[in-house]
């Protein structure tokens, strides 16, 4: 057990009260040892302050590393589990910024040059100053794979004591809420309003982090309001549980069900703010969202400017508005959103930043992954491409074929699924490779309703299918009954993509003009349960 311990200290009672004060001063540490030297050599005399049962080693344990510079461990000592264990002990902030390097040097050394299993090698820090030290500690405790505890060094009354701190939880989960808000108005002054209220009721729960998004209509046309905001919050620390509910008065979790699991403290400070959509009149409407109705939408809204409300940094330097729209959007999982757009990939990497490489390249193959070919293609490509170059990826999922078809009939220009992966060399293209469909130019079924139940089970599930934000499902077999083949292809040079017209994702459009009363009938079997807008970005 480790934990405030006052067992072993009688001789240090004595000698700290007779040494605390020397020449009608305090001593500098604690006011009981003169040096760090000092208190390290009392906690060596004195193990069981920091556990029970551990074993002396060695005091200042000296490391040498042939390939750089090595160093001392304050105090080596071995537990009942025969675990080694490194005692750093520091005195101050100023020291404490040093122990990080300290520990993960001791703990390569232990185990490259004394042949320790890093799972038998534990950390203890001991420190007066806890203030720079936390944080950073709190890292090393989970990146490092060993086991590592924090103890505050306190003289309550003239004795030695170790508190344990505790350290931080450093999951890194994802920081943005993928559930939004949107607020619809026909009067800026109205909105505008909305927002001054959100601002307002926010300062009561400042920690919370929001963002909206003022979007603005580029056409007016009936049934489109022509103001919208969309409200986000970010990831909630858990120590802010209780002043959720004492500013909602109700227990985080009591609105359940939520829109997305995981994010209750967040929803429930959203949904508290966002109480105030009811103060304001000329509201034109409230739903919920996401980040591909928000895609969609952006067809036909412009991001005016993004109110930042709640618990930002007084200097933002780093989440420009651009970054938000990122994030928000979530195209890639570099933007720290929780759940991953499903109809749209979008991210510029490049393997020379391996980190961030490996994960969008993996989450870019997780999208396509539904075409094994494209994704097997696609891996064989990406891990030869050299650091020089600068890669955009870029994938769109379009899961249900009969509405293509449908927006078809109206917008040519209509795509199926794709993707594409462009090498950039200083912001040229240098070559790629795509992945789309194509039509055999013959196959198509004779009976459209026969062909929607094959693939949706019902008439009425293919059209609730469209619209479902939950809808985990992949109709694909419609591909293949309709004639669609997956392809790749590879663009050599910037000449070679020019010369061959560069990359234009394959569509319905050549099966609809081949097949018109084929693709009439799907329209009308789709808008039985009402009108379906032909806007391909939908």
């Amino acid at each position: 057990m480790i934990g405030p311990q006052l067992s072993g200290v009688d001789a240090g009672r004595a000698n700290g009260a007779a040494a605390a004060k020397r020449d009608g001063h305090a001593l500098p540490v604690l006011g009981l040892f003169r040096d760090e030297a000092g208190l390290r050599d009392h906690l060596a005399a004195n193990l069981d302050l920091i556990e029970p049962g551990l074993d002396m080693l060695k005091v200042e344990y000296a490391l040498d590393n042939s390939d750089g510079s090595g160093g001392r461990i304050d105090i080596l000592a071995r537990d009942g589990l025969d675990h080694v264990v490194c005692i750093e002990v520091k005195r101050s902030d100023q020291s404490s910024r040093a122990a990080l390097n300290e520990l993960s040097k001791y703990v390569t050394l232990l185990h490259e040059r004394d042949r320790v299993p890093r799972e038998m090698i534990r950390c203890v820090v001991v420190s007066t100053h806890w203030s720079e030290l936390l944080l950073p500690l709190s890292y090393f405790a989970g990146a490092s794979g060993v086991d590592v505890v924090a103890l505050r060094a306190v003289a309550p009354d003239g004795l030695l004591a170790l508190e344990p701190v505790e350290l931080r939880s450093m999951h890194f989960l994802p920081q943005l809420c993928p559930a939004l808000y949107v607020a619809w108005f026909d009067e800026a002054a109205v909105r505008d309003r909305y927002v001054e209220l959100v601002s307002e009721r926010s300062a009561r729960l400042p920690f919370v982090r929001l963002a909206l998004l003022m979007l603005e209509a580029r056409n007016l046309e009936p049934g489109r309001s022509p103001f919208a905001v969309v409200e986000c919050v970010w990831r909630i620390s858990d120590a802010r549980l209780s002043d959720i509910e004492q500013v909602t008065g109700k227990p985080v979790g009591a609105s359940f069900p939520y829109a997305v699991q995981g994010w209750d403290a967040e929803l429930d400070a959203l949904g508290w703010i966002d109480d105030v959509l009811g103060e304001v009149s000329g509201t034109s409407g409230f739903n919920h969202a996401t980040s591909e109705s928000l895609s969609n939408m952006l067809g036909a809204y412009d991001v005016a400017s993004i109110e930042r409300i709640g618990g930002w940094p007084k200097l933002e330097f780093i989440n420009g508005d651009d970054r938000i729209l990122r994030a928000v959007l979530s195209r890639s999982p570099l933007g720290g959103s929780a759940r991953q757009n499903r109809h749209s990939y979008d991210a510029m990497v490049t393997p020379a930043k391996p980190t961030s490489w490996r994960s969008a390249v993996s989450a870019f193959l997780d999208f396509i992954a539904f075409e094994p070919v494209w994704r097997e293609d696609a891996e064989r490509f990406l891990s030869a491409v050299p650091e020089i170059y600068d890669v955009h990826l870029h994938a769109f999922d379009k899961r249900h074929f009969f509405y293509a078809v449908h927006q078809a009939r109206s917008h040519p220009e209509t795509a199926l699924s794709y993707f594409e992966i462009a090498l950039k060399l200083d912001g040229g293209f240098d070559s790629g490779m795509v992945g789309a469909y194509r039509w055999d130019g013959t196959t198509a079924p004779a009976d459209a309703r026969g062909a929607i139940e094959i693939v949706y089970g019902s008439l009425r599930w293919a059209r609730l299918s469209l619209g479902s934000a939950v809808d985990e499902k992949r109709y694909d077999a419609a591909l293949p009954l309709h004639g669609f083949v997956p392809y790749v292809d590879f663009f050599a040079s910037e000449d070679d993509f020019e010369e061959r017209g560069g990359f234009r994702p394959g569509g319905p459009n050549g099966f609809v003009i081949g097949n018109p009363e084929y693709a009439g009938q799907v329209s009308e079997l789709l808008e039985t349960m009402g009108p379906l807008p032909t806007d391909p970005g939908a």
